[in-house]
């Protein structure tokens, strides 16, 4: 349990300064909405973190199964995938056939996120846990999906994909690292758990500031 606190309390502590430097930059007039959605997404894991931190210090452990933490884990990748999907996709990809083989190799990225599920599904002997699992795991894939979709479709004329795969490769390792947290919480691999949390921690800091430098260019 204090393993589990000190993880927690350093993503909360990192996803806070990712919060400030976000709402800082990017909630001003005239700032696109697809920075704000993205600040949104790590103020929600940012909230997450800190009910887990309460709920660790006063109640005990997170392992029987659905917590509102999970909300707004879930919230992160909505927002995410809302900044993605809603507000880039549709001037990168505009549904014709010339894209069909970027959106099916897309279909990469969540195959190996669904195969973590499985793995989870198989080692653990919890039902609630599958089932909640089981829900996070669909809103990851989709954001998954979008954020390696929009790492290797071919940049429109003026280059605002292109700019932006860096904080997507991000994004995508974010996808993947919470769900290696929940398989070594889970199934107690202290190794794999301290490490994805400690990624989390770093992503959750450096994903503002990527997109920001990514943002920059985006008048050139």
């Amino acid at each position: 349990m204090k393993l589990e606190l000190a993880m927690n309390i350093l993503i909360f502590a990192c996803s806070l300064i990712g919060s400030a430097y976000g709402l800082f930059n990017f909630f001003r007039e005239k700032k696109a909405l697809y920075l704000k959605l993205v600040t949104c997404g790590v103020m929600s894991l940012m909230f997450s973190r800190l009910y887990q931190v309460i709920f660790l210090s006063t109640q005990g452990n997170l392992n029987s199964g659905f917590h509102i933490g999970l909300l707004g884990t879930i919230g992160s990748f909505m927002f995410f995938f809302s900044a993605n999907y809603g507000q880039m996709d549709g001037l990168v990809d505009d549904r014709t056939n010339a894209f069909r083989k970027t959106r099916i190799i897309s279909l990469i990225a969540p195959l190996p996120i669904l195969l973590i599920y499985l793995f989870f599904l198989i080692k653990v002997n919890n039902t609630e846990l599958r089932i909640v699992w089981g829900i996070v795991t669909f809103f990851i894939i989709q954001c998954a999906y979008y954020s390696f979709k929009h790492i290797i479709i071919y940049d429109v004329e003026l280059g605002i994909i292109k700019v932006l795969r860096k904080y997507n490769i991000l994004v995508l390792a974010y996808a993947f690292l919470i769900m290696l947290e929940a398989v070594g919480l889970y199934m107690d691999i202290k190794p794999l758990y301290t490490a994805s949390c400690v990624c989390i921690g770093f992503v959750a800091v450096a994903l503002l500031p990527v997109l920001k430098g990514g943002v920059k260019k985006w008048t050139i």
